[in-house]
Parts: structure tokens; sequence; C-alpha cells
């Protein structure tokens, strides 16, 4: 959750915060339709796009292709009416080629859509290709209509202007990076026209559509046309911002079983008739691009880390996170900046994209990761502070993180020497910083985000003191002893200062670590909504994860988790005083779990997880609340953040490096663990080298083949046996070993294990389609009581 510092337009910021709200109200259950892949959000929205492209296309929750300049709408029916499809898939269920079918009148209408652009370079003109395959499933003779217009936006129900489930453009940023979309606002001078396959505005090509099929070209839904040249030539029309222009209406009869295709393409930005990328774009192949693009994702995915478990929505979404961080970065000029999505999170923040650099790293993709890497230097002021937005200093712990964690995966001198005078100057800042402090700790700030406090800022703390830690690896690893000496002297006199502090705070709060160290935060009362009395759990979770600040049994990290759990609703964590569900927050307590050896709340975190995404596996921030609508209004999917938490979650839970040791499946699911089946990891950046692996399930026993390239060798490889599975014996290499408490140590060099188990009886159901299964019995029992009383039961 982020206000204030994506554009200073207030448009944006009350996007930001969710000013926009639909308290108690909930939707009827029948929207999840038995016959199709689940859907969490009402009114999904989805993302095609290009690699470091600066514009992506929105899919809108209809089955639309919105872009800054206007949307595509399709409609079926004669008189038409607008198609209304939320169900949609990925290609392959991971490539970002969205897909989606529905009937009409016992006719199969199946629309393919994805980006490109015409030269193959993120710089080039984006074009959005659309096939529609139009059949005919009875016997009988069948005559389909199918109807193609734009519009300049759709319905707005919102104070701020911007259309339902859209995002907010044109805007321009003041700063390389910040929020920024490209578009037009809507002007009721434009004129409007056909060309032979080309509806034009203002003499700009809108978008082109097959004209060897037979049609009806007419400027409105409601406009009476002769359809000939004379009368479609461009002209002046009275319209709203909302009303379908260019209608282009196709008459197929089709015999029965019979089929038509007919393709579409759409220019993101809108091209002049005589513009030589108009003929371009007249000549571009649906197939053609197609191709390039299923080849262009493929290379991609064969260059970087392999998981595959027997379950396919996790292992799909883990796939399709991967594009959606792709998508999201931009490349201008030199840069290449990492945005959150291409919609109202398309800016950059420090925070988001250490994270997303971290996934990067881990999976495979050290070039990418550099690439993000190399813009962080942007943000160092000249006092040595890492600042993106103003007042939040998690970014100066978390830059440093990314630094060193980028330097363990790769072992990069180069790259930590050339970071390193950037790593002197902020910690020479830090520590004039914490002189100066009373407390001796990260100064006071107001963030005007996720905490919304004013204080000492706990979770900036445990940033700051992972970026120390990092800080110490980077000076060992270029030979700077005495840098090194002096950072360890700091963080632990840095440590034993906020230890200090955490001990009287939690003194007062029963054990539990809230999001400021102060006793009476001044909270931040500008906002739509009420914040805690301590301020919204943020930071505060990150004690263990991503660096361990303190013990993972520490009584303190107990208390808070379980009050932060306390807070959870539809199985993830709550943000804004309990008002909204937010999507991933809660992974850092999963993570600390994980470390903790919890896996069955792990488990269960990971289901919720997944429940809360779309049938594109596009997961979201938050603006929804429990048990309400399912509807985020403004605050768009896919997100980034959620993206890469949720691969590195995954990663993490099938392997880890902790310390000096490699584990291996700190947490696996029930579903995954059956006969026949079996988990794939391959091309594993570790920090010890490349882990290969995989576990074949067979009846009674478990068959682990491990092909490491390790550089250097972990202490141990310890393997985590499943809370549901019992041991009966583990032979490593033809050596027998033992289990204790749920671990085996394996030796570093093992290559082949074998285990003899047998499953618990009194395991619950645990998997991603029980926890559809369970959500939908609870939302339609709710719902039921709405309808009885309209409480949503929040």
């Amino acid at each position: 959750m982020r206000i204030r510092l994506r554009s200073a337009q207030l448009i944006v910021v009350c996007i930001l915060l969710g000013c926009t709200s639909s308290r108690g109200q909930m939707i009827d259950p029948a929207i999840d339709r038995p016959d199709e892949p689940f859907s969490y959000f009402s009114k999904p929205t989805d993302v095609i796009g290009v690699m470091d492209a600066p514009q992506g296309t929105l899919i809108t929750p209809e089955g639309y292709l919105y872009t800054g300049f206007g949307e595509l709408m399709f409609f079926t029916g004669n008189p038409a009416e607008p198609v209304n499809q939320r169900v949609k898939t990925l290609r392959r269920g991971f490539l970002p080629i969205v897909e989606y079918s529905f009937e009409r009148h016992h006719v199969i209408y199946s629309i393919v859509m994805f980006a490109a652009t015409l030269d193959g370079t993120p710089q080039g003109t984006l074009v959005n290709f659309i096939r529609v395959r139009i059949r005919n499933t009875t016997h009988d003779q069948r005559t389909a209509f199918f109807s193609v217009a734009t519009r300049h936006q759709n319905e707005v129900n919102t104070e701020h202007g911007v259309g339902d489930n859209r995002f907010p453009r044109p805007a321009t940023a003041k700063r390389l990076s910040g929020y920024s979309q490209s578009g037009e606002e809507f002007d009721p001078a434009w004129t409007y026209g056909f060309t032979n396959n080309a509806f034009v505005r203002d003499g700009k090509v809108m978008y082109l559509f097959p004209s060897d099929t037979k049609m009806k070209r007419m400027f409105t839904l409601k406009t009476f046309s002769f359809d000939n040249n004379n009368s479609l030539a461009e002209r002046h029309l009275k319209v709203q911002p909302a009303t379908p222009v260019g209608v282009v209406q196709y008459e197929i009869t089709l015999r029965n079983g019979e089929e038509r295709l007919l393709d579409f393409r759409m220019p993101y930005e809108p091209l002049p008739v005589n513009d030589p990328r108009a003929a371009s774009l007249r000549a571009a192949s649906f197939v053609e691009f197609l191709g390039r693009t299923e080849r262009f994702w493929g290379d991609v995915y064969a260059n970087g880390i392999d998981i595959f478990v027997p379950e396919r929505e996790a292992t799909e979404t883990f796939k399709a996170s991967l594009v959606y961080d792709l998508i999201a970065r931009d490349k201008v000029g030199d840069d290449y900046i990492q945005n959150v999505n291409k919609f109202n999170y398309h800016a950059f923040w420090l925070r988001d994209a250490s994270y997303i650099v971290r996934m990067y790293d881990i999976s495979g993709y050290p070039k990418y990761a550099r690439q993000a890497l190399d813009f962080f230097a942007r943000w160092q002021n000249p006092d040595g502070n890492f600042v993106s937005q103003k007042g939040q200093f998690d970014a100066w712990g978390q830059t440093l993180w990314a630094y060193g964690q980028h330097y363990r995966l790769t072992r990069d001198k180069e790259f930590a020497a050339r970071v390193y005078p950037a790593v002197q100057k902020a910690v020479a800042w830090l520590k004039a910083a914490r002189c100066t402090d009373p407390l001796r700790l990260m100064p006071v700030t107001t963030p005007g985000d996720n905490e919304h406090i004013t204080g000492h800022v706990t979770g900036y703390n445990f940033d700051a003191l992972a970026g120390l830690k990092n800080a110490i690896v980077l000076a060992e690893a270029l030979g700077k002893d005495d840098d090194a000496r002096d950072y360890r002297h700091e963080y632990d006199d840095y440590k034993n200062a906020l230890l200090l502090a955490l001990n009287h705070i939690t003194s007062l709060t029963g054990g539990y670590i809230p999001p400021a160290l102060d006793e009476r935060p001044v909270l931040d009362t500008d906002l739509p909504f009420q914040v805690p009395e301590r301020g919204n759990d943020w930071g505060n979770m990150e004690s263990v994860y991503p660096e361990m600040i303190l013990d993972p049994w520490d009584p303190m990290v107990t208390a808070t988790l379980a009050t932060t759990r306390a807070k959870y609703r539809e199985g993830i964590m709550t943000y804004g005083g309990g008002l909204w569900l937010h999507s991933y927050l809660g992974m850092m307590n999963t993570e600390t779990e994980l470390i903790r050896g919890e896996q069955e709340k792990v488990i269960e975190d990971f289901y919720a997880l997944l429940l809360h995404t779309s049938s594109t596996h596009a997961g979201f921030e938050h603006r929804i609340e429990p048990w309400g609508s399912r509807d985020f209004g403004l605050n768009l999917a896919p997100h980034g953040w959620f993206a890469a938490k949720l691969r590195i979650l995954m990663r993490d839970m099938l392997v880890r490096e902790q310390g000096n040791d490699l584990h291996l499946l700190s947490a696996v699911s029930p579903e995954w663990i059956r006969v026949g089946e079996q988990i794939i990891v391959r091309r594993a950046p570790t920090e010890f080298g490349e882990l290969n692996y995989s576990i074949k399930f067979l009846r009674g026993k478990a068959e682990l083949t491990i092909a490491n390239r390790l550089t250097e060798m972990p202490r141990k490889i310890p393997l985590h046996i499943p809370w549901f599975m019992r041991v009966k014996s583990v032979r490593a290499d033809g050596m027998p070993l033992v289990a204790q408490a749920g671990v085996v140590n394996l030796p570093s060099t093992v290559r082949r294990v074998e285990i003899g188990w047998t499953r618990s009886s009194l395991v619950k159901q645990l998997s991603y389609e029980h926890a559809v299964k369970d959500y939908k019995a609870e939302y339609k029992r709710r719902y039921e009581r709405f309808l009885r009383t309209g409480e949503s039961g929040r």
C-alpha cells in the first residue's frame, strides 16, 4: 500500500489509498461457475505486453483491451450486446497470451490476445493482436453476429473520473520512474471515420479489422449507414467518452461444425494513416507474431530455474509470476526500471524492486537483477541515504540487502566493487544518523505509507540491520578488512540498541513487536480509514526474514506471529485495522514459519495465497474487504511485489540457504506426495552453486536424486520430512541415516536418498482444490445470511 509518491495528482493518491469504498457489499456466488477455473476476483484485470516496453495493455474484467488511448470492445448478437467474460486463462497456463471462450446460442466464441512490437525491440511500436474463432457446435446451420468497437473509457462510478477497474491516464512523471502513462484525454472535437480495413480517429488508425468477410461498418451501435466509402469518411460525432464508436459487425453463416477466424490488430498508440508503421501493421501476421512471442518466453524460461510440483495451480502461478515482473519493467535509455506493474503501479520503489531483484537472482536471471540494481544508485542522496519516497527509510537497508544478496548468489566481484563506494557512503550516513538519535536507532520519520505513523519505525531498523549484514559481506569479499571490522562493530552496537528498545516496548504489549518502537507514535489521521492505535503491521514482521535479526524462536517473534495471525481473514493478512485484505503482507510471517519448521502453517498460508489469485494467476495488493465484493476497484492486478514474493516463497519451500546449510523440502503439500508423482527442481541458483534434484513418490517410499553443480560445499543438507509422513528408514548413497525432529542431515556430497515412510491417517486435506471448495462454501453461507440480514459478515 502506497500513497503520496506515485504521482503528484490527487487522483492517483486516492486510488492508492483506496478512497473508493464498497462497505458491506457481497456478490452472488453463482459467478463461480463449476465449468470454469476459479478466479477469486469479481472484476479481474490482466496484462499483455512486452518485456521492458514502456506500456502495457490492460485486459479488462469484461475481456476488452484498454490502453492509454482507448478501449477495444467486443459484442455478439444483433442487436449487439457487449461481451462480458470474467474468467480468462493464459496459454500453457503461464504465457502472456490471454484466452477466453463463451457460448451464445450454441456458437462458441474463442478469443486470443497478446502484444508484440513490430520490430521486436522493447522500444518498437507496441501492437495488440486479437484472434476470434467462431465455431458452430450444433448439427444445424447458424448465423453468428460478432462486432467490435472502440470507446475512450468505460462507465465511471467513482469520484476520480477514472473508469471502473481501469488506470488513470495520461500522466507525466516529475522524475524518471515516477507514475506515468502515455495516452490522451477525451476530446469531444475528435473526428472519426473508416478506410477499407481500419477505423480512424483524427487521422490515426485505432484498429485494423478483416475486410474479406461479410460485415457492416457503423459509426455507433445505433447509427444507420449504407456502409459506403462516401458515408464513412471522417466526421465529427457528438458522442460521450463511454460511447462505442467505429463499429464493425460481422454476419457469419456457419454449417454444422464449421468455424471461422477473424484477426484484429490494435496499436497501443494510434498510428497516422500514412505512417510507414501503419503499413507494417497491416502486413503483420497474427500467426507469425504469436510464434515469436511463444519462442521469446520459451527462451526466457529455458534459461532460469524450473520448478515442477504435481499441482497445476502452484506450478503455473510460479511461472506466470516471472512474466508479470518482466513485463512490469521499463527500459528508458540505458536504464532498466523495475516497476510494480504497467497500470496504477507504473512506478518505482526501492523496497518493491529489492524483492523483485531477489526473485530474479534466485530464479537464475542475474543479468535481469544486475540491470535493475544499476538503477538503484540514482536514489542515493548526497548525504548517503537511499530514499525513493520521502520519509521512507526502509530503502536504506533493503538496497544494501539487495546489493549483498546479489553478490552472495553470483560472486560477481566486479559488481561488488562497483557498488561498494555507495555502500561506504550509506554506512557513514547511518552512523551519523544514529549518533543524533536518542535511542541510537534509525531516526524518527513520517513515511506517509504502510505503517502510517510518525516515530521510530520498527521495520526500518530490521531492514537496516539486514543491510549492515550485507555490507559486511561485500567488505569481506573485497578484502576491506578494516571496513568489515567497523561494520561488525556497528552491527553489534545497533542490534544492542534495538534490543533495548524492543524489550521495553514489548513489555507494554505482551511480547508483540509493534510497528513503532515509541510508546505513543503519532498516527497519520489524514486518511480515509482509521489507523490502529500502534500503526499498521508491516516491517515489524521482518525480525527473522529476509535476514535473521532475532532468533526464530525468540518469544517476541512468537508473540508477533500470534498477534498478527489473529488479524488474518480468509487465510491472509489484513490491513487498515482489518478493513482490507492484503495479499503479500503475510508472506513475511510465512517465511518466518518456514524457518521455524512450522510446515503445516506454511502450506495453509500457501494455499490461501493461491486462492486469492485470478484464473490467470495474478495477485493483488489490497482494497478488498474480507468476505466482501472481491473487487479491488482501482488497485489493479497483477501486482509485481506479490508475484516476486510468491516465487521466492515457493522456491524457499523447496530449496533455501540458512547459514552454512542448504535446506531441501522445508515445506511440501500433502497433495504433492502421491504414488507416481514427483517434485522436480532444475537449475536452482543457491549461495553454494547450482542445485538440481527430483524426488519420486512410490508406494511406501520416496527416491531423491540430487545432481549438484555446487561450487562451494554446504556444511550439510538438511532434508525436511513432511509433518504428515512417518519415517521408517533413510539411506543416503547406501548409508543409513536417522531422522531427528523431522530432519535428516544429509552429507553435502550426497547423490541418492531412499526414504521408507508411511502417511499419517490424521492429516487434514490441504490442496488448492480444497481451499477453493472451502472458500466457496463459506462465502455461500455468508451470502445467504447477507440476503436475510444485509450484513456481509466481515
